[in-house]
């Protein structure tokens, strides 16, 4: 008995809490319905609610990024997810909440009511990806509007110094057809520093990094029209993340520039002096197309790491160009040819100390020892000749005609050794020239290189 008598209690409860409660919702919703009724008859969104006493509308305008998405250096263009706020008063839609229930708000589609003509002037397409997003309509007639929007902004940057550049972007919003007069833009949250929000803003995985950021309130004056108009700029200072960047275009150049000089290093003779050069020459053509893939090289400002990989191409090729000159000055000698004394004096005796090859005493070859094997290479001829005259004095005895033919044997070895004593000294000394020359072109190619590497990237 017990049991059904909870059981009916239970029944009625449900009974009345339905019956009831969906009154009560009925009546909210008729409530609302009645104060939509109102609010919208003889409602139009096209008429500005202008103020009675001030003849204009203030919009207080706002902006609030949620993040970077990309920022395009070939279109010079800012791409970002963001939301903006916008707030005005419309006193046609004003309402006493205890008419209707004590209704404070109301949330429509924004297509019902009147919304400032407000765009991105800097835009590069459709910004308002979220046009039909709900308004909120409060009962003193405040109206806040927040869409949430992909804003593309042109953004003129400067590369120069790529990759630590640092870009500063403007979103530049304002009324397209009303004028300062009519249309009055302050900023949302009473101050340019709550205006521009960042509370919400995510750091992605893209190349930036958010610096600096501000808000201000222009007035132009176009030569169409003689009155203000207003101008909301949010600007955002943007540093670019090096680290990739330094590890793929900056230290493998770097490494390439130094390897420039240290090609002279190695010997005259060495066959891989030339191989070197090329592979420099060929290494560095392929970093400027590397380059050329990530910055746009026709843009008004021409970074410096592109100079920089442009000056590491011609100083390769020139050192291209001094190991050809160091081989055939290192190859001379063989052609005996002897050194000029200004070029002995200059290379052999001045720079040979500067630049740290030894100080050794050198005594230069003169004329005087350069030996001529000339009448000297047929010894047949010469005992010829020697066995006539021997025979016309018939005077010599055997022994002291074998003594003449030694001593003539013994000349001419000691000549040739001569000579190729010369030869050796003189493919001695050109070598040492070449060495010289070398090393001068080493500190004079290593100087030069440091020099506009600390320059351009420094």
């Amino acid at each position: 008995m017990k049991t059904w008598t909870l059981c009916g209690i239970l029944f009625m409860d449900v009974i009345i809490t339905q019956v009831f409660g969906v009154r009560i919702v009925s009546e909210a919703i008729k409530r609302e319905v009645q104060l939509h009724t109102d609010l919208f008859t003889g409602y139009t969104g096209v008429i500005m609610p202008v103020n009675n006493d001030t003849g204009s509308v203030n919009v207080r305008l706002g902006l609030s990024m949620i993040r970077i998405i990309e920022m395009d250096e070939f279109k010079e263009q800012l791409d970002v997810s963001a939301i903006l706020y916008e707030e005005w008063k419309d006193e046609r839609l004003a309402w006493d909440p205890s008419r209707y229930g004590n209704i404070k708000s109301l949330r429509l589609p924004a297509s019902l009511v009147w919304k400032p003509d407000v765009v991105l002037y800097n835009g590069m397409g459709d910004d308002r990806t979220f046009n039909d997003q709900q308004v909120v309509i409060y009962y003193n007639g405040d109206i806040m509007w927040i869409p949430a929007m992909r804003l593309q902004a042109t953004c003129r940057g400067n590369l120069l110094r790529f990759p630590f550049d640092k870009q500063t972007c403007k979103f530049r919003f304002g009324s397209w057809t009303y004028h300062g007069n009519e249309l009055n833009l302050t900023y949302s949250g009473g101050d340019a520093l709550a205006a521009f929000d960042f509370s919400q803003f995510v750091v992605s995985g893209n190349d930036w990094k958010l610096s600096d950021y501000e808000a201000e309130i222009l007035v132009v004056n176009y030569a169409c029209c003689p009155e203000p108009y207003q101008t909301m700029v949010f600007t955002m200072a943007l540093e670019r993340k090096p680290l990739y960047y330094i590890h793929v275009y900056v230290l493998p150049a770097v490494i390439l520039s130094l390897l420039i000089p240290f090609q002279l290093f190695l010997p005259p003779e060495s066959r891989e002096r030339l191989t070197l050069g090329s592979i420099l020459i060929i290494s560095n053509i392929i970093m400027i197309f590397k380059l050329q893939e990530i910055v746009p090289m026709q843009h008004v400002t021409f970074p410096l790491l592109g100079v920089f990989y442009s000056l590491n191409l011609i100083w390769s090729f020139l050192s291209l160009l001094a190991t050809i000159c160091v081989l055939n000055v290192h190859n001379r000698g063989p052609r005996q040819d002897r050194v000029p004394d200004i070029i002995r004096w200059v290379f052999l005796r001045s720079l040979k100390r500067i630049v740290c090859l030894g100080n050794d005493n050198y005594y230069p070859l003169s004329s005087a020892d350069c030996v001529s094997m000339k009448g000297l290479e047929n010894p047949m001829l010469s005992s010829s000749t020697d066995g006539q005259k021997t025979k016309e004095t018939n005077n010599g005895s055997k022994l002291e005609a074998d003594v003449e033919d030694l001593n003539r044997q013994l000349h001419i070895l000691t000549a040739r050794a001569r000579s190729n004593e010369v030869k050796e000294e003189m493919i001695g000394e050109w070598r040492q020239v070449s060495l010289v020359l070398d090393r001068v072109l080493f500190f004079f190619f290593m100087l030069t290189i440091l020099i506009y590497t600390v320059v351009l990237l420094g």
